[in-house]
C-alpha cells in the first residue's frame, strides 16, 4: 500500500506534470545521463536530470527522504520508471482521451489559474504591520480574557450512606485530601476528583464547565472561600443517577486579562488580521473586476426551488449549547 501510494504522489505531481497526455515520457533522444530505460512502444529514458529536478520539486520532508536516506536516489529512480510505465498504460488503454479524466484535467487547470491570479492580486498585496496586531487586539479584548477559576478537591460518591460516613470522618478531623486518596485506591470515587494521580483533585475549572450538567455544584464552588468546605453533602441526580459531592475549595484564580505577548493570543491576532485582510484585499479586487467588466446578474431570472415535502425538524439545543462552538469541549459530566 505505501509503494502504490508513493507512485501515485508522483504521478500527480513532478512526474505527471512534466510529460504531455500524448506520451508516457523519457522518450529515447532525452538529454542527460541516461540512469533507467524500458521498451514499450518505442525506448524510453530517465535521466539523472530528470530524477533531480523532480525530486527538488517534492515538499521538503520528501526531498530529506530522497536526498539523504541510504538509497533513496536509487528509490526514487524506481519509483519514476513505474510510473511511468503506468503511464504508458493508461495511454494505451485510452484514458487519457476519457472524457471524465479530461474534465478534471481542465477543473484543475483552471484552479491552478485562478490560485496564480489570486496570489498576485491578493496575497502579494498583503501587508500586515504591528499596528494592526495592536489595533485588532484592543477592539476585541474581550475574546481574550482567562475566566474565573476554581480547584476543589473532591469526593463524589454514589452512595448516600457512604457519602454520610465520610462525611462525618472529615467533620471529625481526617483530612479531605487523605480520605480522597483512600476512596480512590478502593475505586470508589467518580466523577470530579477521580484525578488517580491526585486524588481529589478536580484541577482548575470555570463557571461554564459545569453549568448546564451541575449549575448547583459550580455555582457552590465559587461561592466558597479558600479553604471553607460545602457544609452539607451536596446532591445532584443526573439521568435518574444519583451523586453525593463533599469538597473543599483549594485555589481560585481570578479573571485575567491575556496580552498580546502571550504566544497562543499572538498566533490567534496575527491569524484573524490575515484573515481579515486578505478578506478586504479579494473583495476590493472582485469589486473592481464587476465594475471593469460591467457586470450583470438577472436574479428574477432565476426560477424558485419547490418547496420541500416535509421539513426535518432538528433536536433542540441543550440549554447553554449553540449550533456552531465549533471545537470547543462540551461541559463534563458528574459521572466520567
Amino acid at each position: 500500500m505505501r509503494l502504490l501510494g508513493i507512485i501515485g504522489f508522483i504521478l500527480i505531481g513532478a512526474v505527471a506534470v512534466s510529460i504531455s497526455l500524448n506520451g508516457c515520457g523519457g522518450k529515447a533522444g532525452a538529454e542527460g545521463t541516461v540512469i533507467a530505460e524500458f521498451e514499450w512502444n518505442g525506448k524510453h529514458h530517465i535521466t539523472l536530470e530528470e530524477m533531480l529536478q523532480e525530486i527538488s520539486e517534492l515538499p521538503t520532508y520528501k526531498q530529506h527522504q530522497y536526498q539523504e536516506a541510504e538509497g533513496g536516489f536509487e528509490e526514487y529512480m524506481n519509483l519514476m520508471a513505474e510510473s511511468r510505465l503506468i503511464l504508458c498504460l493508461a495511454k494505451d488503454r485510452k484514458l487519457d482521451e476519457d472524457a471524465g479524466i479530461l474534465k478534471k484535467v481542465q477543473d484543475y487547470y483552471h484552479e491552478l489559474l485562478v490560485d496564480s491570479i489570486t496570489e498576485v492580486e491578493v496575497d502579494q498585496k498583503l501587508k500586515l504591520t504591528e499596528e494592526d496586531y495592536l489595533l485588532y487586539y484592543e477592539e476585541n479584548k474581550g475574546d481574550y480574557v482567562d475566566p474565573e477559576q476554581v480547584r476543589l478537591t473532591c469526593i463524589t460518591l454514589t452512595s448516600e450512606d457512604r457519602a454520610k460516613e465520610v462525611f462525618q470522618r472529615i467533620k471529625d478531623g481526617e483530612d479531605i485530601v487523605t480520605v480522597a486518596a483512600e476512596l480512590s485506591a478502593d475505586g470508589e470515587l467518580v466523577g470530579p476528583g477521580t484525578n488517580t494521580e491526585s486524588p481529589g483533585d478536580t484541577e482548575f475549572f470555570d463557571r461554564q464547565t459545569y453549568s448546564r450538567r451541575a449549575k448547583a455544584f459550580s455555582d457552590m464552588a465559587f461561592e466558597l472561600e479558600v479553604g471553607q468546605m460545602n457544609e452539607d453533602i451536596l446532591h445532584i441526580e443526573l439521568d435518574e443517577d444519583n451523586y453525593y459531592l463533599i469538597f473543599r475549595k483549594e485555589e481560585s484564580q481570578p479573571e485575567r486579562q491575556q496580552t498580546l505577548d502571550e504566544k497562543s493570543v499572538r498566533r490567534n491576532v496575527e491569524r484573524q488580521v490575515e484573515n481579515q485582510k486578505r478578506e478586504g484585499l479579494m473583495t476590493d479586487w472582485l469589486i473592481r473586476l464587476h465594475e471593469q467588466a460591467q457586470v450583470k446578474t438577472f436574479a428574477d431570472r432565476i426560477p424558485d426551488l419547490p418547496e420541500p415535502e416535509e421539513a426535518v425538524e432538528s433536536e433542540p439545543l441543550d440549554e447553554g449549547e449553540s449550533p456552531d462552538e465549533g471545537d470547543a469541549p462540551a461541559d463534563p459530566e458528574i459521572e466520567p
